[in-house]
């Protein structure tokens, strides 16, 4: 047959046994090489990855990785890794596949995108374009499999690898400097709350050591003065050395009186809780002029702004302690002051005309602690102290309080009075109505 005749035609070409064998030996070391290498490949024992793309794979090796390079990158405390130019991991260190829980050799090989969370694929997508370019550093969030997202601080370089465009990045756990930040930010909130604990504890004293003044030692010295009154009335004229002691004694206690009445008003006006902040800071003015000698111009409303008794006094103190800085420190000679309500906000602003101060030493200074505690006052309401100055033009300090917003307080027992002792009496009204009731008595 033709095809018969083909076959027997073609010249066939047996090679003796010892080349068949030499041959086997060849192909079984060079497999065992191929696996050997491959596993090396996958195990990151060696800076080299096959990557399969249309046609043949490549062949990608990082140049001059030695026993020190690797030892260095395996034992550094970041996550060190080289990203092709389509986001595959070329090579990892056993530190960033720990970050996300993973074997390394599933690491290698894979694509940077599905290593992170979906939310930061945008982020991460601008770096690596900004990394092909130049350095540049960002914070992203790994995909952990150990559990809740790994945030990282990325460091990410442009390298040339074989010819071939690169991005080198290192890895910075950034766990326990998150925790860190939350520990010092529930710190820090916990002592806020502390410090708006203690202000209003010491607010409650005041007006408790108030009344009793008023309702203790007031009433007791008026006992005193209308019973010495009495005995003046009632003691003959040729007695007129007696009647003139009694009356120093008289005027001792009417001095007594109003010491008690300027002790009472320093603690805790009553002006503020019986009539509001504008007369209360009208009052305040009135007092402040009179007592140093400086200029006070105050425009308050008609009607009275309704706060609550907490942002009414927090907006008081701060007004004082602006007084009290006025005095010490501004050489002014005259002070303007405004309250109004803008939207939703009560706004004062006092303004002298002192030697002001420049504001880059403000947080420098350990006399700025009264400005500290204004903010802090402010803060406790939700409102903010915002001050303007400069040398020779004087000091403008703006207190915005919202109205009804509600303050955020981890201590709920806030608004609990403190119970009252029993037998103490508590009469209604103090400060400004209690001066009053003692003003109406004048030396017999």
């Amino acid at each position: 047959m033709e095809g018969g005749i083909r076959l027997a035609e073609k010249k066939i070409v047996r090679l003796p046994k010892e080349a068949q064998a030499l041959s086997r030996r060849e192909l079984l070391a060079r497999l065992s090489e191929a696996e050997e290498t491959l596993r090396a490949v996958r195990s990151g024992e060696v800076d080299a990855i096959v990557v399969h793309g249309q046609g043949e794979g490549k062949v990608f090796t990082l140049q001059g990785a030695d026993h020190t390079y690797r030892a260095f990158v395996e034992r550094m405390n970041e996550g060190a890794a080289v990203l092709s130019s389509d986001h595959t991991v070329l090579h990892c260190n056993g530190r960033f596949a720990r970050f996300l829980g993973r074997r390394l050799q599933s690491v290698i090989g894979s694509s940077m995108l599905d290593l992170v969370l979906p939310d930061d694929h945008p982020k991460l997508r601008g770096l690596l374009q900004c990394a092909a370019q130049k350095n540049c550093r960002g914070e992203i969030r790994l995909q952990s499999r150990r559990g809740a997202p790994m945030s990282v601080h990325l460091s990410l370089n442009p390298l040339l690898l074989n010819s071939t465009q690169a991005v080198c990045l290192i890895a910075s756990d950034l766990s326990e400097m998150k925790r860190a930040e939350e520990s010092l930010v529930l710190q820090r909130e916990q002592l806020r709350a502390l410090a708006e604990r203690l202000q209003w504890v010491r607010e409650e004293d005041r007006k408790h050591v108030a009344r009793d003044l008023h309702d203790q030692i007031g009433q007791i010295l008026t006992a005193i003065k209308m019973d010495m009154t009495w005995i003046t009335r009632h003691l003959p004229e040729s007695e007129g050395e007696v009647l003139a002691r009694l009356r120093e004694s008289i005027q001792s206690i009417n001095d007594g009186v109003k010491a008690v009445r300027t002790i009472c008003s320093g603690l805790r006006p009553g002006v503020l809780d019986d009539l509001g902040l504008a007369a209360a800071i009208e009052w305040q003015a009135s007092e402040f002029a009179s007592r140093n000698g400086i200029q006070c111009q105050v425009s308050v409303p008609p009607v009275d702004l309704h706060l609550d008794g907490d942002r009414a006094t927090a907006a008081f103190r701060i007004f004082q302690e602006c007084l009290t800085n006025v005095a010490r420190h501004a050489q002014a000679k005259s002070v303007r002051v405004a309250l109004n309500q803008e939207d939703e906000n009560i706004v004062l602003v006092v303004e002298d005309d002192g030697i002001g101060f420049s504001e880059s030493n403000l947080s420098n200074s350990l006399g700025s602690l009264g400005l500290l505690g204004m903010k802090e006052r402010a803060q406790f309401c939700g409102g903010d102290v915002q001050i303007s100055s400069s040398p020779g033009n004087g000091t403008t300090v703006t207190v915005r309080v919202p109205l009804d917003i509600p303050r955020a307080s981890i201590w709920d027992g806030k608004n609990e009075e403190p119970a009252e002792e029993a037998g103490t009496n508590r009469g209604g009204g103090d400060g400004l109505s209690r001066t009053k009731s003692m003003e109406g008595f004048r030396p017999g």
